[in-house]
């Protein structure tokens, strides 16, 4: 897509700065605490957040007084020198190629494959467990699977990767004045890729904006467009969510469903606690924006009531984490909402690219049982999309990379509500709808890493020549 190549060779590399991207904004505690008093320490460190959460209302140039375009220039002049630090560590660490990286990366590769082999296996054998007559052979799959219908399942991935690309797109179309499709579509790969092999999708926000930067976006604006888009992405796929489980829970859509204790109270409680979770996220960082005194003295509440709870071990890092990235929040929404109008079609993107991407098991579903299946239920499309909001939701909270395992197993568990005529294929459908919207991004993505490390390895092979002759 690019003419650089900017992914790292290795999964344990892009862990560790994805890490050291984060912890770059926040002051690390200073080695000197150790020849004070606990009780100085502590004191400091209180009388440190506390002015952190003053300078707040601390006087400045009101922001009335500013135009788009001054505000802009001056979140990219804070953010010019920091990204370029960041940018510099990155690319010397991505040089670095050792026999113990290499091997680490095989190890935690085949690690993961073996976890999407498990979470298959998993799937396939609640779909059994459903089915009276066992799940459906691969040739009679194939015998009974629709290649047209195959295409308009195809046809749909590559939509809403498109309409994934586009909300990037746009964002830079808006603050830069130039729509940059090619880097929105590989920004979108990288977020895929890198939510995908970290616990909790946390990993994809660091190399987006390494990657724009490189393609020379203001740093500014490449720290942004991320945050900005993953606010506007959740609290559109929240509310949608919402409506969602409103309509099962009326309609009992889940009442079929007889696994264990998984019933339909259960099931919606879980996704619902999930979805408002994940909501919070940009519900306290708009907070923040809007009222920055009073939404930091929360979160440093928030902070030391998890302390207490022995959730949070070191409040101190953790609070100036937090607050810095809360700045980081407040200037992002202020460069991209100070003409708000702009971002109705960003919400219009989210919301169509929800639909999609939440309606893919439906055309799963008919690419492998064939269109009969719509005219048994009309209904089925929006009763397919409601159980995919809430499997989704279901299983995100579980720390694994890209929450495999968990959401084959939660999916299987919330679509077995479908009509029994439909347990047979149940595990084939769900298998290419994970497919299209997780495996396709791993496996593409390791592909490119075992091609790095061939073309780097060769590389060096000819350098020693080189150097022999």
């Amino acid at each position: 897509m690019g003419k650089k190549k900017v992914a790292p060779k290795t999964v344990e590399t892009t862990e560790k700065i994805a890490e050291e991207l984060v912890e770059e904004q926040v002051d690390s505690v200073t080695d000197t605490t150790s020849e004070t008093s606990e009780a100085a320490v502590e004191s400091a460190q209180t009388e440190e957040l506390n002015e952190t959460v003053e300078s707040a209302d601390a006087p400045q140039k009101p922001d009335t007084e500013k135009t788009g375009a001054d505000l802009k220039t001056t979140y990219n002049e804070e953010k010019e020198k920091e990204v370029e630090k960041i940018t510099q560590r990155f690319e010397d660490k991505n040089r670095i190629d050792t026999k113990k990286k290499r091997r680490n990366w095989w190890i935690k590769t085949t690690l993961m494959l073996v976890l999407i082999g498990v979470s298959i296996y998993v799937m396939f054998t609640i779909t059994s467990y459903l089915s009276d007559d066992g799940g459906r052979s691969f040739q009679a799959m194939i015998k009974q699977a629709s290649l047209p219908f195959f295409f308009v399942f195809i046809g749909a991935v590559l939509v809403y990767m498109f309409i994934e690309s586009m909300k990037y797109s746009y964002l830079l179309k808006i603050s830069t004045g130039k729509f940059h499709l090619r880097s929105s579509m590989k920004t979108m790969y990288l977020g895929k890729y890198y939510d995908g092999i970290t616990p909790l999708g946390t990993g994809g926000q660091p190399f987006q904006i390494y990657y724009l930067h490189k393609k020379d976006v203001p740093a500014g604006v490449a720290t942004a467009v991320p945050l900005v888009k993953y606010i506007t992405h959740t609290t559109v796929l929240c509310l949608t969510a919402t409506a969602a489980f409103i309509y099962a829970g009326v309609t009992h859509m889940l009442g079929d469903i007889k696994i264990g204790d998984w019933g339909e109270p259960v099931i919606l409680a879980v996704a619902s606690v999930s979805m408002l979770l994940n909501l919070a996220i940009p519900g306290i960082m708009l907070f923040i924006s809007l009222f920055p005194r009073m939404g930091k003295k929360l979160l440093l509440k928030i902070i030391k009531l998890l302390n207490k709870l022995h959730i949070v071990k070191r409040p101190y890092s953790v609070s100036k984490k937090y607050l810095r990235e809360a700045d980081e929040y407040r200037h992002a929404l202020k460069l991209f909402f100070k003409k708000w109008p702009q971002q109705i079609p960003l919400l219009l993107l989210n919301f169509v690219g929800a639909l999609i991407n939440y309606s893919l098991p439906f055309f799963a579903l008919l690419a492998i049982a064939g269109p009969s299946v719509v005219t048994q239920n009309p209904f089925l499309p929006f009763h397919i999309l409601c159980l995919t909001f809430i499997s989704y939701f279901s299983a995100s909270l579980i720390p694994t990379p890209g929450n495999s395992g968990a959401n084959e197993a939660m999916s299987t568990i919330v679509f077995s509500s479908l009509a029994a005529e439909f347990h047979p294929v149940l595990g084939w459908v769900l298998l290419l709808w994970r497919f299209g919207t997780y495996y396709i991004y791993i496996v593409t993505g390791i592909g490119l890493n075992i091609f790095d490390i061939i073309r780097g390895a060769v590389r060096q092979r000819r350098a020693r020549k080189k150097e022999q002759q």
